[in-house]
C-alpha cells in the first residue's frame, strides 16, 4: 500500500501540536497533507475541524513564505552567507 494511502488515526491535540510545531518549510506541504486527511477523516461539524483548520492555514504558510512567514522583525540577527570571507 502506498504510503499516501494509508490512513492514519487523528492524534491528540498534543502530538498534532508537536507535529505541526516541529515543521520546517521543507516538509510543510507533506504535514500538510497528512493533517488535510485528518481533516477530511472527522465530520464536517466536528469539534476539531477549526483546530486542523488553523494547522492547515500555518503550514500552507510556512510552505510557501519560509520561516519568516510575514515576520518583519525577527528576534535574531541574520546570518552571513557561507560564501563570504571571514573567520568560521
Amino acid at each position: 500500500m502506498a504510503a499516501s494511502l494509508h490512513v492514519h488515526e487523528i492524534p491528540s491535540e498534543d502530538t498534532l501540536a508537536q507535529l505541526v510545531g516541529a515543521a520546517t518549510p521543507h516538509f510543510a506541504f507533506q504535514i500538510r497533507d497528512r493533517v488535510r486527511q485528518y481533516a477530511d477523516a472527522l465530520p464536517p461539524g466536528h469539534p476539531r475541524q477549526a483546530e486542523l483548520a488553523r494547522h492547515l492555514e500555518r503550514l500552507e504558510a510556512l510552505g510557501y513564505k519560509g520561516e519568516a512567514a510575514g515576520v518583519t522583525d525577527p528576534d535574531l540577527p541574520p546570518r552571513r552567507s557561507l560564501s563570504e570571507p571571514g573567520p568560521r
